[in-house]
């Protein structure tokens, strides 16, 4: 069978977690979703391989809830084509275009940043300011207008201040000071040993540095660090809050680069912004330092975000009807 689907549009957010995929009609009604694994690292050696596996199961799986097919989800992605489609990727399309223009056939196939996306996705297309927060970071300003600023984002070694990996990070070298009684014992080093099942500090970090694990498994001790701060470890919510500041500061240079003068939206997403503390955090400092700027919960994740922009890409209107029957079928 070869399903010719040239009025449905495809959204597609790549993170470093999970690929989710969205499916909706040209007026907007979602019909399907989809998750895959990770999108990122195609560079690497086994990362091309797992990036097509990631996109044929997030936009399969998408396709057999909207279409109630029962085919195997390659034959299912390969013979159907997309009025639009476009993918939002955490690290950009290098090295990934080419894989997935092979994978997905579609009258307009675009390809970009995961940034972009999750502002659409926040702002219903809107102009403003979107800072995500998960496992990396990144702070994403757009006026509608052509001109766009983006802060952070250059990965855990260098960048990514305020993620899940950074608060990780931060817990871990806190551990380490506390191991060498460089600070006074307050759980940390315990909490850190705990969480990840070893019996010395060293088998971690020798563990981190052999590729034995790996970041992402590294950014979900920023959970147990969350929580450890709600219940009173001060010291590990002075550096959530630090975070939080970072990420701030981000905004207020983001704002400046792209000419937003007096009021602006700002919306948090991403795993970080989940955490209370984090959010709560981030509110406050915005507000401190940016007293005129507008914070507002995301409307929709990333991928309806990449959604909107495929809709955009392929002639669509992006105009208030449609917004509304999206947000009406968001799941």
């Amino acid at each position: 069978m070869n399903v010719e689907l040239t009025k449905l549009y495809l959204g597609v957010d790549g993170g470093q977690s999970h690929t989710e995929a969205v499916i909706a009609d040209a007026n907007g009604h979602i019909l399907g979703r989809g998750v895959g694994g990770p999108s990122n690292h195609a560079e690497v050696p086994g990362g091309r391989e797992r990036l097509k596996n990631a996109v044929i199961d997030s936009v399969g799986n998408a396709l057999k809830e909207a279409l109630g097919s029962d085919q195997p989800l390659t034959a299912l992605v390969s013979e159907t084509r997309f009025a639009s489609a476009h993918f939002g990727l955490t690290g950009g399309a290098d090295y990934k275009e080419e894989i997935i223009s092979k994978t997905i056939n579609a009258d307009v196939l675009t390809l970009g940043h995961d940034a972009p996306i999750a502002l659409f996705g926040a702002t219903g297309g809107k102009a403003g300011v979107v800072v995500i927060a998960g496992t990396g970071s990144v702070v994403f300003a757009d006026d509608r207008k052509g001109n766009t600023a983006q802060v952070g984002g250059l990965g855990y070694v260098f960048s990514d201040e305020g993620s899940g990996f950074w608060l990780s990070a931060q817990t871990i070298r806190l551990a380490i000071k506390e191991h060498d009684d460089v600070i006074p014992k307050t759980g940390i080093l315990d909490l850190v040993l705990k969480h990840f099942d070893v019996s010395r500090i060293r088998d971690l970090t020798d563990a981190f540095y052999n590729g034995i694990i790996s970041r992402d498994a590294i950014a979900k001790l920023s959970r147990d660090a969350h929580s450890a701060a709600v219940a009173g470890n001060d010291i590990l919510k002075a550096e959530i809050e630090n975070g939080a500041r970072f990420l701030v500061t981000g905004v207020g240079s983001a704002a400046k680069r792209v000419g937003f003068v007096d009021k602006f939206t700002v919306s948090g997403v991403g795993g970080m912004f989940k955490a209370g503390l984090m959010r709560e955090a981030f509110i406050r400092f915005l507000a401190q330092d940016l007293p005129s700027v507008q914070y507002a919960d995301a409307l929709n994740g990333p991928a309806v975000g990449a959604l909107l922009m495929a809709f955009e890409h392929g002639g669509v209107k992006l105009d208030h009807g449609l917004f509304e029957t999206v947000n009406a079928n968001r799941f």
